[in-house]
């Protein structure tokens, strides 16, 4: 049942924001940010993907005076499923994508707006999605946010092009009509959703504009745990969206990107294929990693969690692909029988 609080009808752009058991103050600190934007004729749309403790009264009573729309999935359907519903509920001709755990700079809004208006065709917007200044964070934490932000160094510079790659809903505005177009969020992927949404996008002929201003700061809490697990699940999920869109290419490029890694690496990969050695090396990187990084020695922290992922990453996407680490050769592997989410 929908349990829908507040109303934007005039709003030239909708931020929509799924949410699922995030803590309350997290939450509060988005849409605050949000409330501060220098642009004015935008709503906000909270999904709350079936939590365990329904959001409509915590945001009524958080932001009072703010118009906020709030559904409620009767049951969790994933964070695809979710704002394509959120994009159902909008009327406006924009969407901005942020995570609940994101504060926006005070442009973030405008300077997308600004973006999607004035291109000539389909177009998407892009942002940073930066870690909190001033803050020491965790290790693995560190590795992501030093990974992104040297990408979006390069974009900033011009030294690199946007492309459909770069889709990540931290932070991402969209033409409601070319999202409805492109089809929504395939709702089959829990992960990765944003990038294969941006191929299609890409397909559909958007072009892709990369704005360094239009930031929003990442407070993520992601444990060790959680953050060991990703590498193997990003390559699953590879394997899927190159299944369910064979012209994205998409294991074509990421073997290439594999093949381009320091040699190091390349070497490690060869050297950790029996499995109980990819267990010892894992483990020995982490450990150096996190003491390397409680010394500052943020170098070879930073390169005992890079080992860490592409040791992880790599084996899981041999194994979903039936080939050995090193030859990384493609067999096709099963996918379920469903059809993607389409954006009514």
């Amino acid at each position: 049942m929908a349990d829908i609080q507040g109303s934007e009808r005039d709003a030239e752009l909708d931020v929509v924001i799924a949410t699922r058991d995030r803590p309350a103050h997290k939450l509060a600190a988005c849409l605050a940010a949000l409330w501060c934007q220098s642009f004015e004729h935008f709503g906000v749309i909270v999904v709350d993907d079936g939590g365990r403790e329904p959001v409509a009264r915590r945001v009524e009573a958080s932001h009072p005076t703010r118009p906020v729309r709030v559904v409620r999935n009767a049951r969790s359907v994933g964070p695809a499923a979710s704002r394509n519903r959120g994009v159902a509920l909008s009327d406006a001709p924009y969407v901005l994508f942020i995570d609940d755990d994101c504060i926006s700079h005070p442009q973030l809004v405008a300077r997308h707006h600004a973006a999607l208006g004035r291109a000539a065709g389909p177009a998407v917007s892009l942002g940073p999605i930066l870690s909190p200044p001033g803050r020491r964070l965790p290790p693995w934490t560190h590795w992501d946010a030093d990974r992104l932000g040297r990408e979006y160094a390069r974009l900033g510079r011009g030294e690199s092009t946007p492309t459909w790659t770069h889709c990540y809903t931290g932070n991402l505005a969209v033409r409601r009509a070319d999202f409805r177009a492109a089809g929504g969020f395939d709702e089959r992927l829990a992960r990765q959703e944003d990038i294969e949404l941006g191929f299609r996008l890409f397909r559909l002929g958007c072009r892709f504009a990369f704005d360094p201003v239009a930031v929003v700061w990442h407070d993520s809490d992601r444990t060790l745990r959680t953050w060991t697990r990703i590498p193997a699940l990003s390559a699953r999920f590879d394997v899927l969206i190159d299944q369910f869109v064979p012209d994205s290419q998409r294991l074509s490029s990421v073997r290439e990107d594999l093949r381009r890694r320091h040699r190091l690496l390349r070497l490690a990969r060869r050297a950790c294929r029996p499995r109980a050695a990819h267990r010892c090396a894992v483990t020995a990187a982490i450990a150096a990693g996190c003491l390397l990084h409680a010394l500052h020695a943020d170098r070879p922290s930073l390169a005992a969690f890079s080992l860490v992922w592409d040791l992880e990453y790599t084996r899981a996407l041999a194994e979903a692909t039936s080939a050995s680490p090193g030859r990384l050769q493609r067999r096709p592997a099963q996918v379920p029988r469903t059809t993607p989410g389409v954006v009514p």
